[in-house]
């Protein structure tokens, strides 16, 4: 199999001037990652050179200096990335398969955490176990996270999200985890919810729901095409104008029901599309978790 094309460095650039530029670096990652492990400690004094989203702007005007909010976080977090490795995701109609996408998405964030002096780690699943990197810190870490997720030969075969919940659940034994499912979630089945609800209550977990645009529809031609279904190899001669419009409905009947499993469970799930670039809707995803966060305090 072929070398994946990922320009991480372009990708990793784009991201950085955009939370530079909304001075959203504090906030994103609080948001994204702290969710659940930061405890208000006390007020300091704001340094020139940070971040102005940490000011508290309220206690500085009581205070009538520049005030930050200073935390107690309990320890250094590990991210564990889990991507879908199967031949679903080995596919793309646009610039980017759909594999090379999510792995620009890991990319930008996975710098971002250790940048933040935090532990990226990687899960590649199919059906079982494809690859794993423990959460660790260090630019050689950033390096073999990218070469495992551009080795084309990690991808095949299906994938199970009921069996790789299962293996986080029984790997992962730090609290002081995060958890990003990366997938396009087109095979899952309802008695994943169980599990699922299991790995929210455990750890801070979000989703990130990558597609290609003949995901969600059928190509407009009059002539026939050959499809196949990447799980089970079944393939069918369809005629697209026949068909388009109801296999739209169920892709989107489809869609709804996984986005209400996650919403059910508390798991927030960002939807891409390999189409479309990912910088200023993946901000603002983070900038959405912050809340009134977001505000830097005021």
């Amino acid at each position: 199999m072929k070398t994946l094309k990922v320009d991480f460095a372009t990708k990793i650039s784009q991201f950085e001037k955009v939370i530079k530029e909304f001075q959203l670096r504090r906030i994103l990652y609080k948001s994204l990652f702290r969710a659940k492990g930061l405890e208000f400690e006390e007020y300091r004094h704001f340094e020139k050179d940070e971040d102005a989203s940490s000011i508290d702007w309220k206690a500085s005007l009581r205070a009538g200096e520049m005030l930050a909010r200073k935390y107690v976080e309990e320890r250094d977090m590990d991210i564990y990335f889990v991507v879908d490795a199967s031949k679903s995701m080995f596919f793309g109609s646009k610039e980017k398969l759909k594999a090379e996408y999510a792995a620009e998405i890991v990319a930008v964030l996975s710098n971002l955490t250790l940048d933040s002096n935090d532990n990226p780690g990687l899960i590649m699943f199919q059906e079982n176990l494809v690859k794993k990197i423990s959460p660790r810190k260090g630019k050689k870490q950033f390096n073999l996270i990218m070469r495992f997720l551009c080795d084309g030969e990690n991808y095949g075969g299906n994938f199970d999200i009921n069996n790789a919940i299962k293996y986080l659940l029984k790997s992962i034994s730090s609290k002081f985890s995060v958890v990003i499912l990366i997938s396009d979630f087109i095979h899952v089945k309802k008695e994943f919810k169980f599990d699922l609800n299991l790995l929210s209550k455990r750890f801070e977990t979000i989703a990130i729901m990558v597609r290609d645009s003949l995901d969600e529809e059928l190509p407009k031609t009059s002539q026939q095409i050959l499809i196949e279904d990447p799980h089970s190899g079944k393939q069918m001669v369809v005629n697209p104008s026949l068909i388009a419009e109801n296999y739209k409905k169920n892709v989107k009947k489809q869609k709804e029901a996984i986005t209400r499993i996650f919403r059910e469970k508390g798991i927030d799930l960002l939807e891409l599309s390999t189409g479309k670039e990912f910088i200023i809707p993946l901000v603002s995803f983070l900038r959405a978790r912050a809340g009134t966060f977001a505000g830097g305090g005021k």
